[in-house]
């Protein structure tokens, strides 16, 4: 099972790095576009060195079996590791789009069915405590994509954390191709409200700045709106819980609230939790196709 997996998530990996290479290509031939570098300070560096530790350990003491279970989980951190760069490069690639933004067609859908996300932003902020709530779930979301998997890989659930990673490279295939195609600037770019803070109205600004062939005054913001990766992180992060009962039911309203936050807080189009659902869930029909391969193959 673990072969099969890891052969799937290296197959996603390496299409995620071909896409990827075909949009800065596509950039650097033809429209030249400057855009922001999303790795963070020194990643290179803090990579090339665990990878040094670990090759130096295995070969000095490869044979302690104590030290081995250590090598182990030391691989995993890195294999999490490379698989964030692998986003990060991504992410760098598909900031590059072509596209027109088809945000005034969310909002003239969203408008056609009734939906006012500035009187939700406002409800939201009459009510300063739940507001603060949010605003400190939404921000909670990085402390869980560093703290869960590295709990996990410390706990020797290595079959969790491959599975994470697949989640992760999948949903960013999807993801990422649709907005490479279909961007999207979020709500503050279109809709006028006092409630949209400066990093809301970054997002905009910033593909405004990149399509104007001007370099990007900040990498505060966001990236995408449709789908919200937000809400689907989250949900991976809890998914990643699901053997430890007592955590899974702490943190299941905790990441609720959390996907909530991202449309009351004016981050996202409800549109795009939607969007999110579908890329969760086309993600696990094909974990669920990948598992079940190695069953008929075994046959």
């Amino acid at each position: 099972m673990h072969i099969t997996r890891s052969r799937c998530t290296l197959y996603a990996a390496a299409l995620l790095m071909v896409l990827s290479l075909l949009a800065m290509g596509v950039n650097f031939f033809y429209y030249r576009y400057p855009g922001n570098n999303y790795f963070p300070p020194h990643t290179p560096v803090i990579f090339l060195t665990l990878l040094l530790v670990y090759s130096g350990l295995s070969l000095q003491f490869g044979n302690s079996t104590r030290l081995t279970r250590l090598l182990k989980k030391l691989k995993e951190v890195i294999f999490y590791l490379l698989v964030i760069l692998i986003l990060t490069f991504a992410s760098n690639a598909v900031q590059y789009t072509p596209f027109p933004p088809i945000d005034e067609y969310i909002v003239f859908l969203e408008t056609s069915m009734g939906i006012n996300l500035v009187e939700w932003m406002a409800w939201t902020s009459a009510h300063p405590a739940f507001k603060a709530m949010l605003n400190f779930l939404y921000y909670n979301l990085l402390d869980q994509m560093i703290v869960f998997p590295l709990i996990i890989i410390a706990a020797g659930r290595y079959h969790l954390i491959r599975e994470y990673y697949f989640f992760l490279l999948t949903s960013a295939i999807i993801g990422l191709t649709f907005y490479y195609f279909f961007p999207t600037t979020a709500p503050a770019s279109v809709l006028k409200s006092p409630y949209f803070n400066q990093f809301q109205q970054a997002t905009g600004l910033k593909f405004w700045e990149i399509h104007h062939h001007i370099k990007p005054s900040t990498l505060e913001g966001g990236l995408i709106a449709l789908p919200s990766f937000h809400v689907i992180w989250a949900w991976f992060c809890l998914y990643m819980l699901r053997e430890w009962r007592i955590l899974f039911y702490i943190f299941a309203p905790i990441n609720f609230f959390l996907s909530l936050s991202c449309v009351l807080l004016g981050w996202h189009y409800p549109i795009d939790l939607l969007g999110s659902v579908i890329v969760i869930l086309i993600t696990h029909f094909l974990h669920y196709l990948c598992h079940n391969f190695r069953r008929e193959s075994k046959t």
